[in-house]
């Protein structure tokens, strides 16, 4: 088969996977799910990014209808748990999925979803994001720094709501904190945090064309994480995440040419033979088996071709998922807990992502399939 035929196929197959998780306008994050507003989200990025605009057309009403409805319940919900909903990770991220679902289907906020927002707005974002521990490189500081970056752009574009002030100064207080890897934190050496943190900054430096960021020096120090296979993650068999945050990085136009073609090459051809059989991609094929066992040789195989610096944080993330509680992978996303192994909406979507990406940067056949979406942030 021809690169397009591959791309064509691996496309229909996640199709069809995912059609398999709509049940009368909910939508599950893996078959075995409860329906979640967040698999709705992800399975939208994933019609818009394979061009199945008959599906968006056909649902736009209805669509626009339960993404409002689903964000304000989970958002009351929140709020009666007694959450500092100013910092909390799963109603930003649900906001955030959901302005960029609008976008896609051209749908809008409604009344009450909007007064939720200008609640974020009022809110000084130059103290949120030094509380928060953005610029010393806190876990899920990026993603909060990217969470408050797209309300602002969301209601700058679409809600004539003059944020200028906002987005410049996040612009340049990131610009006056980065660190000597293009990151945020500690400089001392380059670990897998910086970039799987550091990333969502610049998914946002991309989309405000923000040319003078250090993309080809943060880019370097990312590449040199890939192991044989082209995967990212401290652990055998890549991530969804990890993977994709990676291969952003290397394909921006940003960045100049450091001889990241082989790494693309490599990962895009081990993604598109990582499709499962059901359609789907999964978290890792290789971390555990398909029971949950732990595979220790596959870690030891990954840890041994590390680079030197990267292989005691290797050892040690991939003997602490080897305890019996991460078993599963959990999220907020969903009651139901799923196995490594285990297609879902959000992997088949970052998986197909990244393909996109990486068939483009490499001018392949086949990247014309997709179109990826311009709302910044992820979705």
């Amino acid at each position: 088969m021809t690169t397009r035929q591959i791309i064509k196929e691996v496309i229909n197959q996640s199709l069809g996977f995912i059609s398999r998780l709509e049940i009368k306008n909910e939508f599950q994050l893996f078959e075995r799910s409860e329906p979640t507003p967040y698999a709705r989200c992800f399975i939208i990025f994933i019609r818009a990014l394979c061009k199945d605009t008959n599906w968006i057309e056909q649902k736009r009403a209805i669509l626009n209808e339960d993404l409002n409805l689903d964000f304000n319940k989970f958002y009351h919900v929140r709020k009666s748990q007694n959450q500092e909903l100013k910092f909390d990770k799963p109603i930003l991220q649900l906001l955030c999925f959901t302005l960029s679902a609008l976008y896609i289907i051209r749908g809008e906020l409604n009344f009450e979803n909007q007064q939720i927002v200008k609640d974020y707005l009022n809110s000084d974002i130059k103290d949120d994001l030094i509380k928060r521990g953005v610029f010393l490189g806190a876990p899920g500081s990026g993603n909060y720094a990217m969470f408050r970056a797209v309300i602002s752009y969301y209601s700058m574009h679409t809600m004539t709501i003059d944020c200028g002030s906002q987005i410049t100064d996040w612009i340049n207080l990131h610009l006056k904190n980065v660190n000597k890897n293009g990151y945020w934190g500690p400089s001392n050496t380059m670990q897998y945090l910086h970039f799987q943190n550091g990333y969502h900054q610049y998914e946002i430096f991309e989309a405000l064309g923000v040319s003078e960021a250090p993309w080809t020096l943060a880019a370097g120090n990312t590449a040199i994480f890939a192991d044989e296979l082209g995967h990212f993650a401290p652990y055998p068999g890549g991530g969804g995440c990890y993977d994709y945050d990676a291969i952003f990085m290397l394909t921006s136009p940003f960045v100049t040419d450091i001889g990241q073609s082989e790494a693309v090459k490599l990962t895009l051809k081990t993604i598109l033979s990582e499709q499962n059989i059901d359609g789907g991609f999964c978290e890792s094929k290789l971390l555990r088996t398909h029971s949950g066992s732990p595979r220790p040789f596959a870690l030891i195989s990954h840890v041994l071709k590390q680079p030197a610096q990267t292989r005691t944080t290797s050892t040690i993330s991939g003997l602490n998922l080897y305890r019996s509680k991460h078993r599963c992978v959990w999220t907020h996303w969903c009651e139901t807990d799923r196995f490594w192994d285990e297609s879902n909406a959000w992997d088949t979507y970052f998986r197909l992502l990244l393909v996109a990406r990486a068939s483009k940067f490499l001018k392949c056949p086949g990247a014309e399939l997709f179109k990826i979406n311009d709302f910044p942030g992820i979705g």
